[in-house]
């Protein structure tokens, strides 16, 4: 499986590249993509609660067990929900971006987690008061239905994450990851260390070395001082397994306007 992966990374490294400067979109008022899609009805009530704070990777947003205080609709930040075992191991078990909000246990009537939240990639984030999103489902009816197709989501992205874990080699879930944090920061570089990056994917720090190697030696990204630029996205995408799509693809269905 190992050498399959590798000659489809190779391969990958023929597609066109993209050896422009970093990503620039114009960026709306609103990236979060359950917030751009509150109905204009309700959007200035939903937006009233909310106030921006920047997110700095590494910060503990909540400890596991702990009152959760106030949940986050990341703008061009990622946070980390991060499953601790006994004995200090840790491993991501989501991360969330503009594609959606952390603190999805408050929005199921639970005061707290058993999930850190960390920031993993510095950025703006709107908060809001956990009473206040209590408070706001009950008001607002369509933010109310986006909250719960966005639990489905979730739901849907850490099963097919947990096959990703166990079927597929490192090379294609580094890959899988990067084009994930691209589209929720909405650049193409962004501040990440490879000892983080292997705490978030569970795996020993010289394998994420190994990868990071063969994607860049591919032409794919560079890496450097805690940064990392994606610099050929569609041979990424090529070297990627087939959950990037999966998961793009399922967000499309869910992610969406409601009536």
């Amino acid at each position: 499986m190992a050498q399959m992966a590798t000659a489809s990374i190779q391969t990958a490294a023929h597609a066109p590249k993209d050896v422009s400067a970093p990503t620039h979109h114009p960026a709306p008022q609103i990236r979060n993509r359950i917030l751009a899609l509150v109905s204009p009805s309700e959007a200035a009530t939903v937006l009233a609660r909310c106030e921006k704070v920047m997110i700095q990777s590494k910060q503990v947003v909540w400890r596991r067990d702990e009152p959760i205080e106030h949940v986050y609709f990341p703008e061009d930040c990622v946070i980390s929900l991060v499953t601790e075992m006994e004995d200090g191991d840790s491993v991501e078990a989501m991360t969330v971006g503009s594609d959606g909000f952390v603190g999805i246990a408050v929005f199921h009537g639970a005061p707290s987690s058993r999930l850190k939240a960390i920031g993993q990639i510095t950025g703006e984030s709107r908060r809001m008061a956990a009473a206040d999103l209590r408070a706001l489902t009950q008001q607002c009816p369509t933010f109310d239905q986006l909250l719960h197709r966005y639990s489905q989501f979730v739901f849907e992205t850490v099963a097919q994450s947990a096959a990703c874990n166990r079927l597929h080699v490192i090379e294609q879930r580094c890959a899988r990851w990067l084009l994930m944090s691209e589209d929720r920061v909405g650049r193409n570089r962004f501040d990440l260390t490879q000892e983080f990056l292997a705490e978030m994917l569970g795996v020993r720090r010289p394998g994420v070395t190994v990868a990071m190697g063969i994607l860049e030696k591919a032409g794919l990204i560079t890496h450097g001082r805690g940064n990392i630029s994606v610099v050929n996205r569609p041979g990424l995408e090529k070297a990627a397994c087939e959950c990037y799509r999966t998961i793009k693809d399922r967000q499309g269905v869910l992610i969406t306007a409601v009536n």
